[in-house]
Parts: structure tokens; sequence; C-alpha cells
């Protein structure tokens, strides 16, 4: 028998694979292959893989395993190997050959045996606003969190969070980029992450728009569909969430599935023009805006890139009217888009699910 076959009767393993597939299928947890989780047993971290998704964990062996102290102790040491957690996986059991998830970092640096993370659409929300350490104070009172501000994932993200996150810290929020809840069990950090994303929510959202016949018109013949998703649709019918989204990449996985920001249709432009020069760029916007009219994304589209197309508008209608936000910045961009783990990322993507 496996280390595997052996961790797979664990009850404590079972609740892991139960809380992840819950996650990976609530879209304002989890959107596409996003999100990972973790358990520590002895000297093995078993980490969800990269470009696998959550909601499948029920039914697919999607972890792998890591010696999670040789890591830690890496990254303490800032030891240059641990740019790369493929030397850290323990092969013998990793039969698959699949590759860690890219905040595997990130866990192994989390002395708690379980750790949760999510693109849990209301701490996004939280996490871009300017003001969000001020925010965060008033909204998680009492509860043992840290605000840790936009690092590059991965092992920048590790080290920010050894920087930011005092000792018996169990919440992490991750500036421009999501929610992480750890504990001794899989309950304590499931209901920790259940209690941030209700804290988080706000009482009121912004609304949804309806996709309309005429805007589907305009889009026939274009190889461009409509989002099918009301939030997403709604921000082309409301100024406030179109100055949210008209600008530079709010959070990673945007920028990876769906390319830099959005385009939006300027006054004076014929929307079959910026269709055409939005799908022929090197690193194309697969949202384009038409205000007042709807949005649009390829009707190539992944399951991930809708995912993510229907997740932006599930972030914008949670940010609270007068907010200011904060953006990546064009080198932030880059560095995503050109670096190999989420290279790996987009080319599970185009193979699909």
């Amino acid at each position: 028998m496996t280390l595997y076959s052996k961790l797979q009767a664990n009850p404590e393993f079972i609740a892991l694979c139960a809380v992840s597939e819950r996650l990976g299928s609530d879209p304002l947890q989890v959107q596409g292959p996003g999100g990972n989780t973790s358990i520590k047993s002895a000297d093995l971290m078993w980490v969800k893989a990269s470009g696998t998704w959550l909601s499948d964990a029920l039914t697919t062996d999607l972890f792998v395993p890591v010696y999670h102290e040789v890591l830690a102790a890496a990254l303490v040491a800032d030891d240059g190997r641990a740019n790369d957690v493929g030397p850290f996986t323990c092969a013998a059991e990793n039969p698959s050959g699949l590759r860690a998830s890219i905040e595997a970092t990130v866990h192994a640096s989390m002395p708690a045996k379980v750790v949760l993370h999510t693109h849990c659409v209301a701490t996004i929300a939280a996490a871009v606003r300017t003001d969000a350490p001020t925010f965060l104070a008033a909204k998680l009172a009492g509860l043992p969190y840290a605000f840790i501000p936009y690092a590059k994932p991965g092992i920048d993200l590790a080290r920010a969070i050894r920087q930011h996150a005092p000792a018996g810290t169990q919440i992490l929020i991750l500036g421009n980029h999501g929610l992480v809840t750890c504990g001794a069990t899989v309950a304590e950090a499931d209901s920790l992450l259940r209690d941030v994303s209700a804290r988080l929510t706000p009482s009121t959202l912004a609304g949804s728009a309806d996709i309309t016949a005429a805007f589907c018109e305009k889009l026939s013949g274009s190889e461009w569909i409509p989002v099918p998703h009301g939030p997403s649709q709604q921000i082309a019918h409301d100024a406030r969430l179109l100055a949210l989204a008209d600008g530079r990449t709010l959070y990673p996985d945007h920028l990876v599935f769906l390319g830099p920001g959005v385009t939006v249709v300027r006054e004076g432009e014929q929307l079959k023009d910026v269709l055409t020069c939005a799908g022929q760029q090197q690193f194309p916007s697969k949202l384009v805006i038409m205000p007042g009219q709807g949005v649009a994304i390829p009707d190539s589209a992944t399951p991930s890139e809708i995912a993510l197309a229907r997740a932006l508008g599930d972030v914008l209608v949670r940010i609270e009217p007068q907010v200011s936000v904060s953006r990546l910045s064009g080198a932030q961009e880059a560095e995503l888009l050109d670096w190999d783990a989420e290279v790996y990322r987009q080319s599970l993507n185009r193979e699909g699910r």
C-alpha cells in the first residue's frame, strides 16, 4: 500500500477532500483551477497540484507530496533552491508527475497542519482597497489575522508572510490576491474561512444586468459572445463599476487567464475593430466592455477563462461606493505573464480541464 493510499483512509484527509470539493465548486470562493489546500502528515505535505480543480478533489488524485520541513528550512535560509518546488517533491509518491501548486512554498512556510487558500471574491474586494488595513481592522476585530501587502505568488509571497504575519496568525488577507486560513484540523481552518468570508461580504451588492438581444446581435459573426453572468454584465451598465474595471489588473488570476485588465470600447470606436485588435495583441485582453451594451469574451473561451470573467463581476459588485483601489503595476503584470509557473498553468488551461 502506498503512502497516498494510506492517507486516503485518514479521516482528516477525507475531510480535506470534502472541503476542497465544496470550495472548488463555489465560484464565490474559487474560480476554475485557482485556490489550493494542503495537509501535513509527518515529513510530507500533500498540496493541490498546479492547474487542477479543487472541485475534483473527491473524484481525482490531485494532491502532490512535498517534503515540507526541508522546503520550509530552505525558505528561512533564503536558499535559492526554494524557488523551484520540484526538487522537494517526493517523486516516489507522485507517479502522475503532477507539479505542486505555485503556492506550495506558502503552505510549507506555515506550521499549521491544514492550510486552505481561496480567491474568495469578498476577500479580494477588501484586499484591493487602498484602505485595506483600516477596513480589515474593523471587519475582522478579534480574529488572529494579518494583512499581507501584495507580493508575487510563490516564494515572494512566502517571504512577505514571514515578514508581516506574527506567530499565532491563522488568517492571512493577501493584498490583491485572496484568503488563507489554517488550523490544527480541517474543521478549524474551514470555520475561520467561513467566518472571514461572512464578515467581509457586504449586505448589499451593486446589481446584475441581463444580456440583451441587441448586444447579441452586435456580436453576431464576431467570434465573441456575451459573458454569461449578470454581475459581470452589470459592469457595462454602471459607471462606477466600469471605472473600477477600466485600468490595470486587480489580482493575479485575472491576468493569467484573461490577460491584462479589460478592453473598453471608447466613444467613436467601432466594436468590430476593437474586438479584432483585442484578439491580436501579444497578451490579449479577453474581456471587452461596450458601455451601455454589455461585456464580451471570445467564443473559444475555456471553462477557466469563463470562471474568471464571472469573477470580475462578483468582485466589483462587492466593492463599496467611494472606495479607491490598488492595482498591479506594469512590472508586476509583466513578471507574472513571463513566469514559468504561470506559463505552465496557461498551457494546462489551453489543453482543457
